[in-house]
């Protein structure tokens, strides 16, 4: 049997203020695809389905489509674990009930954890998949009062143990987990993983599985053999890490014991142009992609961003660099919509002269601004 192996789709997130739905669209277009392509037999979402526990209403019917479609049309089985960013009371409500459909979300750790098997009564090796949702220290705990857990290597080291305890080692043994892994290479969007090492655990507690379906760090990776990252299938911020490797899903052959990579190609790239204020207007062309852009030999205001947002209508930062690293200033989109009427004009200001606007001046702004909004009403 195949199976296909992703993780961390975050659907419903932006970038500064700009929706990721239609980019999100487009890479499960592509995994339908692929499953259609590589006569997937299951497929695997190792967490982190959403951005956030309580979802946009275009995130969810995104979702919905996603599932209805793999469940439903393709008759392909799924399963899916909660990750941190995940509310996991919500992702997995009506559990139960959805498994009679091919639908399996498992969204609190269970003690017992008891494996959905796949290809049981067809030729082949049977295949279990014991889900292990994002969880804390606490939880395992709680779990396991009669363990002595002190860190949360020793945590999942307790969980894993007794899935090997109870597991059938002449099955296909997968586990699909949501967790930091010792020796993963981070990106800049891997946010939740750098905050600290307290919660890492070692590759070593995965041992004896046939597979070990990861989700929560951004970058597909092997971190050691069978124990993989198939990381988010779009990039979702600017850094090199980021950007550096193809976007892609992990095709697991459990008859053949082999892993194959599918890559996904991106409906915009991420792209960062850098030089000075000549040398970005001398290359200067209409392109879609989201940017970031970086000038190196002068103060780069609100006039410059809109400048290059003609070119760029997918400008997403626009950064200084020619001033010390401590005092480097960065505009967003995100900020400059937020602006008011007065404090564009108080920025435009500062930015062309040089001087603070007085009270005085900025009355009357608003005043003449208040006039022809008058004006406009009228007519």
């Amino acid at each position: 049997m195949k199976i296909l192996h992703t993780s961390d789709w975050h659907l419903g997130i932006s970038l500064n203020n700009i929706s990721r739905i239609p980019d999100q669209k487009h890479f499960i277009e592509q995994i339908f695809q692929i499953i259609k392509e590589e006569k997937i037999g299951a497929v695997i979402l190792a967490g982190d389905v959403f951005d956030r526990s309580v979802s946009s209403s275009q995130a969810i019917s995104l979702y919905n489509e996603a599932v209805t479609c793999i469940c439903g049309q393709l008759e392909v089985p799924m399963i899916i674990i909660a990750g941190n960013h995940d509310g996991a009371a919500r992702l997995s409500a009506c559990s139960e009930l959805l498994e009679a459909s091919g639908l399996y979300i498992k969204g609190k750790l269970e003690k017992d954890i008891i494996p959905i098997e796949l290809n049981k009564n067809e030729e082949g090796t049977q295949i279990d998949i014991y889900s292990v949702p994002f969880f804390n220290i606490e939880e395992a705990r709680f779990l396991y009062p009669e363990a002595d857990i002190r860190s949360y290597d020793e945590a999942m080291e307790v969980v894993c143990g007794n899935i090997r305890n109870n597991m059938n080692p002449e099955n296909v043994n997968i586990v699909v987990a949501h967790a930091y892994i010792s020796g993963a290479i981070l990106s800049e969007s891997d946010k939740s993983a750098t905050l600290g090492t307290a919660s890492v655990a070692s590759a070593e507690v995965f041992r004896d599985f046939s597979y070990t379906a990861l989700g929560h760090i951004h970058k597909g990776q092997s971190i050691c053999e069978n124990v993989i990252y198939s990381g988010s299938p779009l990039a979702y911020s600017f850094s090199r890490a980021d950007n550096e490797f193809e976007k892609c899903v992990m095709i697991l052959d459990t008859e053949k014991n082999s892993v194959n990579v599918k890559f996904i190609k991106p409906l915009k790239e991420m792209r960062v142009l850098k030089g000075t204020y000549d040398e970005l207007i001398e290359n200067i062309e209409h392109c879609d992609d989201y940017m970031k852009i970086i000038v190196t030999d002068k103060y780069a205001g609100y006039e410059t961003m809109e400048f290059f947002r003609s070119y760029y209508p997918n400008l997403v930062q626009i950064i200084n660099a020619s001033v010390k690293n401590e005092e480097r200033q960065s505009l967003t989109i995100e900020e400059i919509e937020q602006f008011s009427p007065e404090e564009l004009l108080v920025k435009f200001f500062q930015e062309t002269y040089q001087q603070d606007l007085g009270k005085d001046q900025i009355d009357m702004f608003i005043s003449a601004l208040k006039e022809t909004e008058r004006e406009v009403d009228l007519s």
